[in-house]
């Protein structure tokens, strides 16, 4: 009778992990929540850090898995030959770490572009980093149908990638402009998903009646803002930018889960337990409201089809045939 309870009470979504760089290590708790309640995740697609985080839980379909491999990656070698690690917040002499940031991408950004580079960190070292995640080499041998989203600088346009080398996707999905250099991959050339799609709602559906939860994990916003020049202000109109594209790529989601990121910055990747607990908490807190639209959802179906067309009917005919 389990096997039938489990046929006729399916808890299973599709699931959009939003781009957000450190702050999608928040995604991983949202999925260590799922795992426990045994909501099973029928169809992942992500964009950036999002399409990383989904591509390790799609490889081992354990939240707690795909934790410890964050962990291993922060303590490794790879990751300090990345140079990620060498923007981590520091306090130093009175100078916070905005300030440090800038000064330090404006040096590089001049550097490299007088050395006609396109872009200031190094593919290589990165797709280090991301071996050190995923241990497979194609999407074939993931064990949830996952996308990886991408936006091509030729076309303007957004990209899935759903086969191939699973490295190359990811590191074309999170390839943010000026920082890694474009990926070229068939007929486009790739970078950051998360311009074009920075939370891929409309690619994580398997057909109409699919439930869609969006994990949205965008950067606060300080409203105590005042511009200096005008390198803060363009900062300031992509960062509005991107908040109003987020929100409304979130609105096609049928249940949305918000993380409370804190002041939690994109290359933050050591404070990944504040992250994951606030991605726990986040879910938690949306339980009720997946359980309560699963129901009505598999109500829905029900007394729209007729016995003999229901996938719920296949399913248990298959459990009576076998018993």
């Amino acid at each position: 009778m389990i096997a039938l309870g489990a046929c006729l009470d399916k808890k299973e979504i599709c699931l959009a992990l939003g781009q957000g760089g450190a702050r999608c290590l928040a995604h991983i708790g949202v999925l260590q929540i799922f795992q426990e309640e045994g909501i099973r995740v029928k169809k992942i697609s992500g964009t950036s850090a999002g399409a990383i985080v989904g591509a390790v839980y799609s490889e081992t379909e354990d939240a707690f898995e795909t934790e410890e491999r964050f962990r291993t990656l922060l303590g490794s070698r790879a990751y300090e030959r990345s140079g990620l690690n060498n923007l981590k917040d520091h306090n130093v002499n009175g100078v916070n770490f905005w300030e440090q940031i800038t000064t330090r991408i404006r040096g590089m950004i001049a550097l490299n572009l007088a050395q006609s580079k396109l872009g200031v960190l190094q593919n290589n070292n990165y797709k280090e980093c991301l071996k050190i995640l995923i241990h497979g080499n194609d999407f074939t041998h993931l064990k949830i149908p996952f996308s990886a989203m991408a936006t091509d600088l030729l076309s303007g346009y957004s990209v899935e990638i759903t086969s191939g080398d699973i490295i190359t996707a990811l590191n074309a999905s999170s390839a943010i402009p000026g920082f890694f250099p474009p990926v070229p991959w068939k007929e486009y050339l790739l970078v950051d998903g998360a311009v074009c799609c920075p939370v891929p709602v409309e690619h994580c559906r398997s057909n109409e009646t699919d439930i869609t939860v969006a994990v949205h994990v965008p950067a606060a916003i300080n409203s105590d803002y005042w511009p200096e020049n005008a390198l803060d202000i363009m900062v300031r109109a992509e960062e509005i930018n991107m908040r109003n594209l987020d929100q409304v790529k979130t609105s096609r989601a049928d249940i949305k889960i918000f993380p409370d990121t804190k002041d939690v910055s994109w290359n933050e990747m050591h404070r990944l337990d504040e992250m994951v607990a606030s991605g726990r908490a986040a879910a938690r807190d949306a339980l009720p409201q997946i359980l309560k639209t699963l129901a009505l959802r598999t109500r829905q179906r029900t007394e729209s089809s007729t016995p003999s067309d229901s996938p719920l009917f296949d399913e248990c005919h298959k459990y009576f045939i076998r018993l």
